[in-house]
């Protein structure tokens, strides 16, 4: 077997290339963290409201997004959860109905605003529950908003 004998300069320029190799390394890994990949609160806004539904005694309720201020619009997905709930007096606590139903949105890039329009006829509950899920569709990152109530009521 060949060994491969150093000698004393070329071992000090091998020591500084390895130490060199495992700086850039970990320098290129800390600043990949540091890069905008994480999806913030203040990149959205999100509420409900009720409006008067035309051709019906209930209210519908309108769900409404805005992403136009979010860094990474380009990679965004938008899912909105609706639970529906039988016991509306509990609110958030309420039973669970049926199963949940997720609408999905991709088109975020072309359209960063938007709404979904829910109503008692099609989903046959009185209320329901709803949180949106993003995500960010480069990274697989999820972010969940909390919990909000709505009634048709």
């Amino acid at each position: 077997m060949n060994k491969i004998i150093l000698r004393p300069k070329q071992q000090v320029r091998f020591k500084f290339f390895n130490v060199l190799l495992t700086f850039s390394v970990c320098l290129l890994g800390a600043l990949s963290s540091f890069s905008q990949t994480k999806i913030a609160k203040n990149d959205f806004n999100l509420s409900s409201k009720t409006v008067e539904a035309t051709n019906s005694n209930f209210k519908s309720i309108e769900i409404s997004w805005d992403f136009s201020n979010a860094t990474n619009r380009a990679s965004t997905t938008l899912n909105i959860q609706i639970q529906p709930i039988n016991d509306c007096w509990n609110k958030l606590n309420g039973k669970n109905r049926s199963d949940m139903i997720t609408k999905s949105f991709k088109n975020i890039p072309q359209n960063p605003t938007g709404s979904l329009l829910l109503s008692l006829e099609e989903y046959n509950t009185k209320c329901f529950k709803w949180r949106a899920q993003i995500i960010n569709t480069n990274t697989r990152q999820e972010h969940y908003t909390d919990w909000q109530f709505s009634s048709f009521l």
